[in-house]
């Protein structure tokens, strides 16, 4: 039996690729397996369609006729539930019980991605029927496909004739230029690949065997049988009721993860700093603690945060992004540097208030610069905390072009020995318990390794190890020449020659090659659409833009802190984003 419970799910989305025949189609496979007897149970998120395009009741319909044994609901009802606010968010494929995978990734399209990270996919696309007349095989895999052509090649040729077919029809997408529609036409492009550079998606995801698996599958078949009873068309025999295998029931683990010398986050969203009225959750709070905690003890702790450069919705940037968009940007900078309750701005108001404290002599305060000692002491932070997205570039024929990577990951390792990964933000969407759905799992590692943490001798858990060593060579590009030592995240060398070096580095290049958004010496709207009518270098000297990216290593940039921060960013109340309740942005 197989049982998926997901946010969303594309029929025709392909998992392996390039996308050469129907064999590894997700409809194709499932059909397939319920005509060999296998029981197909799905659980699709019922959204509100005004809100969110994704076209569940086409999903449901495409897999409901392949074959009687795939059964699929749609959870919830928004009139009988009167859920309009929450989501379904889950992520979660279990198969006999006993194999489950689940993060952050649905079955969809946009979501397959590679470590390189591609902006372009420029083989003609094919049709529905052509892709049905293709030969079917099952020894496709995408990592033996050619990327590449040889030097005799034009740049031209290279596009046009070399590239796999990897992202057919609306499987190629950059949702910030449009979202998707029509995904009952899911072979028909959804923007232009020959002017549009995909949005590349960077996710995590795991596997569990035995008793984590038959675990997740007793949640599925909690959800399941809990959505047959509650909506009236799913109670007769049609949609049967789901059992559990028998196993004990582990005891309830504390939510904490202290994290000694460093913790390294991975995340769609960012908002969090409780002021118990609009924001709720405490983890941007306990990060400033920890941050405080060892500054204090005197001793380095680190703070990798990675989260997207823009948020995952449709606007145009260049004209301020969009209703939208701008919401998730006032809640993201609330967390992280603009008001009272913000990470960076608690971290600076402490090391100034313990900086002036600190200057007593003969019990009497002396007259002080404050000005000045806020200039000493601002940067302090920069010791502690790092704040990421993630970018790269490519080729369009003859010219050079840039997108943002789309992060969607929702995992943290700590110390090298745990790490969580699943499908929950950070926000108070899925992080209050009573309002999305979510599902993550908490790996601690109890072998140990010999590694290094700031110079000493450190066990640490070789799974989580082998994680944070894979994420950190991937964004740094550590593999290539010349090789970076990535072993010690906590040393000053690494955090600060390295890791921020590669960040800073990154975002002035493609700041000069491509000015692109968001940018931090873009403060207001009046200079957002002044910069929208100056041509870039890649516009204007597309070989000298060509010589400046080649010092782009990796993919990783430092988060603009300063974009827009002379605008409020809410929406206003008499557009339909200012109109629905503040908590569905946070």
């Amino acid at each position: 039996k197989s049982c998926s419970s997901l946010h969303r799910l594309s029929p025709e989305v392909y998992l392996k690729r390039p996308a050469t025949g129907t064999h590894w189609r997700l409809d194709k496979i499932l059909k397939r397996k319920a005509e060999e007897g296998v029981k197909v149970c799905v659980l699709l998120y019922k959204e509100v369609e005004l809100a969110l395009g994704i076209n569940s009741e086409y999903s449901k319909r495409t897999l409901m006729n392949l074959h009687p044994n795939i059964k699929v609901m749609r959870h919830p009802d928004h009139v009988a539930s009167v859920v309009f606010l929450w989501a379904h968010h889950e992520k979660m494929v279990v198969i006999d019980q006993s194999v489950a995978f689940m993060g952050g990734l649905d079955l969809a399209f946009g979501r397959w991605d590679n470590s390189e990270y591609r902006l372009s996919d420029l083989e003609p696309p094919k049709s529905a029927n052509q892709a049905e007349t293709q030969p079917e095989t099952d020894e496709i895999d995408g990592t033996a496909v050619p990327l590449t052509c040889s030097a005799s090649q034009s740049q031209d040729e290279v596009d046009l004739s070399c590239n796999a077919l990897l992202w057919l029809g609306k499987d190629y997408s950059n949702f910030i230029k449009k979202d998707w529609t029509q995904l009952d036409q899911p072979f028909q492009d959804n923007v232009d690949r020959t002017q549009v550079p995909r949005i590349p998606w960077r996710d995590l995801g795991a596997v569990h065997h035995g008793k984590a698996a038959r675990d997740l599958a007793r949640h599925f078949i909690q959800r399941w049988n809990f959505t047959k009873i509650f909506k009236n068309r799913y109670k007769g025999d049609f949609y049967p009721y789901l059992l559990p295998k028998s196993h004990h029931t582990a005891d309830m683990l504390p939510f904490t993860i202290p994290g000694a010398s460093k913790a390294s986050v991975q995340n769609q969203f960012f908002i969090s700093c409780s002021d118990d009225k609009i924001i709720h959750n405490t983890i941007g709070d306990a990060i400033v603690k920890r941050i405080l905690r060892a500054h204090s003890e005197g001793k380095k702790y680190r703070v990798f945060v990675v989260i997207p450069l823009l948020p995952g919705f449709e606007g145009d940037i260049a004209q301020g992004g969009g209703n939208a968009i701008q919401a998730i940007l006032h809640f993201t900078y609330r967390t992280i540097n603009r008001g009272e309750y913000s990470i960076l701005s608690r971290l600076k108001d402490h090391t100034l208030h313990s900086h002036s404290e600190a200057l007593l002599i003969g019990g009497q305060q002396q007259t002080l610069n404050v000005y000045l000692i806020s200039l000493l002491v601002q940067d302090q932070w920069t010791q502690y905390i790092s704040l990421c997205g993630l970018r790269t570039h490519s080729q369009f024929g003859q010219s050079p072009v840039t997108e943002l990577i789309y992060v969607h990951s929702k995992a943290l390792i700590a110390d090298d020995r745990c790490y969580i990964i699943g499908s929950a933000n950070i926000n108070d969407r899925s992080m209050r318990g009573n309002r999305d759905s979510e599902l993550a799992v908490l790996v601690e590692d109890e072998e140990r390794v010999p590694s290094v943490m700031n110079g000493e001798e450190y066990q640490a858990g070789p799974l989580a190890l082998a994680l944070r060593k894979e994420c950190f060579s991937v964004l740094l590009g550590a593999k290539s020449e010349p090789v970076l030592d990535i072993d010690d995240p906590v040393s000053d060398h690494f955090f600060l020659n390295v890791w921020n070096k590669v960040a800073h580095t990154n975002a002035i290049i493609y700041e000069k090659v491509f000015r692109s958004l968001p940018l931090d010496s873009i403060r207001n709207f009046r200079e957002l659409l002044e910069h929208v009518n100056i041509q870039n270098l890649s516009q204007t000297d597309p070989e000298k833009a060509r010589e400046e990216l080649q010092g782009i290593r990796g993919i990783l940039v430092h988060f603009p802190l300063h974009f827009l921060c002379d605008e409020y960013l809410l929406p206003p109340l008499k557009c339909k984003e200012g109109m629905v309740p503040v908590e569905v942005w946070t």
